[in-house]
C-alpha cells in the first residue's frame, strides 16, 4: 500500500536534518560521548513508550551491526568530513552493498531496481566531488557496508518482532557495549546547547529514524526501503545549508538530481507492487 511509504518518508527526514545536528553537538563533545547521550536519550524514550524491551543473542548480533559499530562509523565519518552530508553520500553506499549480499544470500532484485540503485550511488559520488578516501571516507564506508549487513540480519531474523522494544534493546545494548570506548574519546565540555543537541539526535534519529527504518523495511522490504534512503544526502545538503550555512556546489546538485532520480527508477517496481 502506498501509505507504507510514511514510514521511510519519517526516517529520510529523521536522517537528514540529524546530520547537520550532529555536526553541531560535535563542537561541544567527541563521536563517542555523543553516541552515548544519543543511545540513552533514545533508548529511554523507547523502553518508556514500548514499555519494555525484547533481548536474545540475534537482537544481541542486530543491535552490534544495526546500531554500536555502526553509529560509532557514522560519528566518526561526520566528525573527519568537512561537510556532515559528504559524509551521508558515503554511509549512503549501504544500496550497493545491500544489492551484493542480497545477491550472495538469495534476493532477487529486479534489473529495474539494479539500474536506478546504481545511478543513485553514481550521483552520490558526484555529489561527493573533490572527497579524498581518507580515513574518515573509510569509516563511511565501513558504516555502510555495516548497516546493509544489519538490514539483511535484521529481515531475516527479527522482522516480526515488537520494534520499539527491539529498538529500545539495540539502544540500550549499544549504550553498554560502546561504553568503554569512552576511555579513548572522553572530550566534552559541559553546555546546555551542546547536550540539547545531542538528546535532540537521539530523538529524531535514534528513536523515530530507526523505528521508521524497520517499519518500512517490514513493509515494502530492505530493496525498496534503503534505495529511498538514498534520498537522505541530498535533503542532507538542504537542511545543512539551512541549518550550517554550507552551500552545496555545482556537482553536488547535479548528483542529488541523479540521486533523486535514481531511486524514483528504483521504487516504480515497488509503487506498483504496493501501491496497486
Amino acid at each position: 500500500m502506498r501509505k507504507d511509504y510514511i514510514w521511510p518518508a519519517i526516517t529520510i527526514l529523521a536522517w537528514s536534518v540529524s546530520y547537520p545536528l550532529i555536526k553541531l553537538a560535535l563542537l561541544y563533545m567527541g563521536p563517542i560521548p555523543l553516541l552515548e547521550i544519543r543511545l540513552l536519550a533514545g533508548g529511554l524514550v523507547l523502553t518508556i513508550i514500548a514499555r519494555g524491551i525484547v533481548a536474545g543473542k540475534k537482537e544481541l548480533v542486530s543491535a552490534v551491526l544495526n546500531v554500536g559499530l555502526f553509529l560509532v562509523c557514522l560519528n566518526l565519518g561526520v566528525e573527519l568530513s568537512s561537510n556532515p552530508a559528504l559524509a551521508a553520500v558515503l554511509i549512503y553506499t549501504q544500496p550497493a552493498f545491500l544489492i551484493v549480499l542480497g545477491a550472495i544470500t538469495g534476493e532477487s532484485v529486479s534489473f529495474p531496481r539494479a539500474l536506478g540503485t546504481a545511478i543513485a550511488l553514481i550521483g552520490a559520488v558526484i555529489s561527493a566531488g573533490s572527497v579524498n578516501f581518507d580515513s574518515g571516507a573509510l569509516v563511511s564506508l565501513a558504516a555502510g557496508f555495516l548497516w546493509a549487513l544489519g538490514t539483511l540480519y535484521h529481515r531475516k531474523y527479527l522482522a516480526n518482532e515488537d520494534l520499539m522494544k527491539l529498538n529500545a534493546f539495540y539502544s540500550l545494548a549499544s549504550l553498554v557495549m560502546d561504553s568503554p570506548l569512552l576511555a579513548l574519546d572522553h572530550r566534552f565540555t559541559m553546555s546546555v546547547i551542546g547536550i540539547l543537541y545531542a538528546v535532540l539526535v537521539g530523538l529524531l534519529a535514534q528513536a523515530l529514524g530507526f523505528v521508521s527504518w524497520f517499519k518500512g523495511i517490514k513493509a515494502l522490504g530492505p530493496f525498496v526501503t534503503s534505495s529511498l534512503g538514498l534520498l537522505v544526502p541530498p535533503l542532507t545538503y538542504v537542511f545543512t545549508f539551512l541549518i550550517l550555512g554550507d552551500i552545496p556546489s555545482l556537482a553536488e546538485v547535479i548528483g542529488s538530481a541523479l540521486v533523486v532520480g535514481g531511486v524514483a527508477l528504483a521504487n516504480l517496481e515497488g509503487l506498483r507492487r504496493y501501491g496497486g
